[in-house]
């Protein structure tokens, strides 16, 4: 399970489920009450998956003149606004804090099994860790929910 905290209009928890613990996540999230995560009370917003511009309009930034959604970034107060799209505004929220959403953005090397050198073993072993580290920190929309923290 991986989870950030995004610090926008409103505070948000985001968090990925494996596979198995989805089906009682989502039971746990839509009953309606607010819960419990990390010690914080939350109230369950939407999937991933299901998040649309009128649900994120409630808790990303949005310029009253021009009607276009904040850039985050690491480290800096909201003073641009750039994204037509809710998503890309979400997605900048999200890499803000060092993590992917969608796509792992590293592309999954691929072992050639004939005659490997030892340094294109170490190679390909770095690519891997590369990959495998962005991965971890890749967040799938349909393993995604989204909470607001109360």
């Amino acid at each position: 399970m991986k989870q950030i905290e995004l610090d926008l209009n409103k505070r948000l928890l985001v968090v990925e489920y494996e596979t198995e613990e989805m089906k009682t996540a989502i039971e746990f999230a839509t009953s309606g009450a607010t819960h419990k995560i990390n010690n914080q009370k939350v109230k369950f917003i939407c999937k991933g998956s299901e998040l649309t511009e009128d649900i994120a309009k409630g808790f990303l930034h949005q310029s009253i003149h021009t009607k276009l959604f904040a850039h985050y970034v690491k480290g800096i107060p909201v003073n641009t606004y750039c994204y037509k799209s809710y998503l890309d505004s979400f997605i900048s929220a999200i890499e803000s804090k060092g993590y992917h959403w969608g796509e792992n953005p590293i592309e999954k090397p691929i072992k050639d099994q004939t005659h490997c050198a030892k340094w294109q073993k170490k190679a390909f072993n770095q690519k891997f860790d590369k990959y495998k580290e962005a991965e971890s920190r890749t967040f799938n929309p349909e393993k995604t929910l989204i909470f607001e923290i109360i």
